[in-house]
C-alpha cells in the first residue's frame, strides 16, 4: 500500500528535491563547458556564422563561439595554417584579416610556431593593415617542408597521395578557404583547400586521372578525389570567408562579386561547406564533393542535422 503525504511534507520533498537538482546542475557546468560543443548539439555539428564589415574581429567572434582558441591550440604547439591566399583577383581569396586573426589568437595561446602550408606570398598579408604587433607575427610564419606520400585507407579514387609533411605533423590543423565559384566543381571552401596541402602531381591525377583529357571533363572523379584527400588529416578548426566572393568565373576571376560580409566556422569542415554553400545561394546536396564526404562519413553535410548560430557585430 502507497503511503501517503500531507501538503507540508510534499512541499519540504519537493524543495530538497529541488535544490539537489540545482547543486547537481551547477557541479556539471565545468564539465559542460569543457565538452567539445560538437557533444553538446543533439542532432549534429555545430557552425557559427558571424555577419559584419570587420572581418579580423569576426574571426575571432566565431572562435570564441566555438570555445575559444585554447579549446584548440595548447602552449607549445606547432599550427598549421592552410590559407586560399595565392590568387589575385578580388572575391577569389580569404582575406588576409581573417588569417591575421588566427594567427594572433594562436599565439596569444602559447603557440610555438605557425607554419604557413600554402606558403602565403608577401603581398598577400600586405592588403591587410598591419600593427606592429602583427608584423612580428607575419614575420614569425614559417615556410612548409616537402611532402611525404600517404597511402588513404579507404580511399575510393584517390588511393595515395602526396600530401605536406608539415600538415600531417603540426599538431593543430587549421584551414581558412573562401567559399567561391569554381569552373569545374561549382564550389569551393573548406573541402577543395585541401588540395592547398597536396602536390602539384597529385592535383594533376585529381584533374585527369580517370584518363578526361580536359581539367573539368570528369567533375565526379575530381569530386571524390577532394574527398578522398579529406581523408588524410581532418582540421581542427574551420573556417570560410563568405564576404566579397566570385559568384562566376571562379575560381580565377575576374567575375561577378556577392557581397555578403560573413565568416561561417566549426570543427566539421564538411559542415562549414554545406552551410557556406548556402550562404551564396547553392543547395550543398548539388555539390558532388559534399556529398561524397559526407557518404565517406568525414562530415556533416545534411543541412537538418548542423545546428547554425548566426551572429551580428
Amino acid at each position: 500500500m502507497a503511503k501517503t503525504c500531507d501538503r507540508r511534507s510534499f512541499m519540504k520533498q519537493s524543495v530538497a528535491a529541488g535544490a539537489a537538482y540545482i547543486a547537481a546542475g551547477a557541479l556539471a557546468q565545468p564539465l559542460l563547458r569543457a565538452m567539445p560543443r560538437s557533444m553538446l548539439t543533439p542532432t549534429g555539428p555545430e557552425v557559427v556564422s558571424v555577419t559584419g564589415e570587420n572581418y579580423y574581429e569576426g574571426a575571432r567572434k566565431a572562435v570564441q563561439h566555438l570555445g575559444g582558441i585554447k579549446s584548440f591550440v595548447s602552449t607549445g604547439s606547432v599550427v598549421g595554417l592552410l590559407v586560399n591566399s595565392r590568387f589575385r583577383h578580388p572575391g577569389t581569396y580569404a582575406k588576409p584579416q581573417i588569417a591575421l586573426a588566427v594567427i594572433a589568437m594562436c599565439h596569444e595561446a602559447g603557440a610555438k610556431k605557425v607554419i604557413s602550408l600554402e606558403d602565403a606570398p608577401g603581398r598577400y598579408w600586405k592588403g591587410a593593415t598591419l600593427s606592429k604587433e602583427l608584423s612580428e607575427y607575419v614575420d614569425a610564419i614559417e615556410s612548409p617542408g616537402g611532402y611525404v606520400t600517404r597511402t588513404i585507407p579507404g580511399g575510393v579514387r584517390l588511393k595515395e597521395a602526396e600530401f605536406l609533411r608539415d600538415a600531417l605533423e603540426c599538431d593543430v590543423l587549421i584551414n581558412i578557404g573562401i567559399a567561391k565559384d569554381h569552373e569545374g566543381t561549382r564550389f569551393t571552401g573548406q573541402l577543395k583547400n585541401i588540395m592547398g596541402a597536396t602536390s602539384g602531381s597529385t592535383n594533376e591525377f585529381f584533374h585527369k586521372g580517370s584518363n578526361a583529357r580536359g581539367y573539368y571533363d570528369d567533375v565526379e572523379f575530381l569530386s571524390g578525389c577532394i574527398a578522398d584527400a579529406n581523408r588524410i588529416r581532418r582540421p581542427s578548426l574551420s573556417l570560410n570567408d563568405v564576404s566579397d566572393v566570385v559568384l562566376t568565373n571562379g575560381p580565377f576571376g575576374p567575375g561577378k562579386i556577392g557581397s555578403y560580409r560573413t565568416i561561417v566556422a566549426g570543427t566539421d569542415p564538411v559542415a562549414v561547406d554545406a552551410v557556406s554553400a548556402t550562404v551564396i545561394g547553392l543547395d550543398p546536396k548539388n555539390i558532388a564533393m559534399i556529398s561524397f564526404a559526407s557518404e565517406y562519413g568525414i562530415g556533416v553535410g545534411d543541412l537538418s542535422r548542423i545546428q547554425t548560430t548566426r551572429m551580428t557585430i
